[in-house]
């Protein structure tokens, strides 16, 4: 395994769950690294600076692969994201891929009060990628994607807004 596999299995995890107790709610959050830096983007800012709508599963891809064009360096991804079963079940859906393949997903159940605010994150994970795929928007991650000459300008502009919000942790 690559040191940018363990630190986005390990450390971004535990980075992220931090944060999520920290502000009482799971935003869904996109990570990348290369060998020294995790890059963090939080998508609840997208409604901001994608004329009020949020990220889409189209954007996230054209996002992902435009990150991936304009930094070479790029050796994986993170992708961290709410979900509520049926049962009422919730949990934490991590997913990472690095540029080698390496693939990895994990549910970690967390807990809310009345007023919805997360108290509680489990730090052993309830599911991993032995019983579970990893989720289909990552598996698409390091797909080149050509764009036109306008969706690039357009991503140019929204990594632009995006790029001051990008909360930077140095790989150890």
């Amino acid at each position: 395994m690559s040191t940018v596999f363990d630190f986005l299995k390990n450390d971004f995890t535990n980075l992220y769950m931090k944060n999520v107790l920290e502000h009482k709610a799971v935003n869904k959050a996109i990570a990348f690294c290369d060998n020294d830096d995790l890059n963090l983007i939080y998508t609840g800012m997208f409604s901001e600076v994608n004329n009020g709508k949020g990220i889409t599963d189209d954007l996230e891809l054209y996002l992902v692969s435009y990150l991936i064009q304009k930094n070479k360096n790029i050796k994986g991804f993170g992708r961290a994201s709410a979900y509520v079963l049926e049962d009422q079940t919730t949990f934490i859906g991590f997913d990472i891929k690095t540029v080698d393949n390496e693939i990895w997903s994990q549910q970690n159940l967390f807990s809310v009060d009345e007023e919805s605010k997360v108290i509680g994150v489990e730090g052993d994970y309830k599911e991993s990628s032995d019983k579970n795929v990893i989720c289909p928007l990552v598996t698409s991650y390091f797909e080149k994607i050509d764009f036109p000459e306008d969706t690039l300008k357009y991503l140019d502009n929204l990594y632009e807004q995006i790029k001051p919000n990008l909360q930077i942790t140095q790989i150890k």
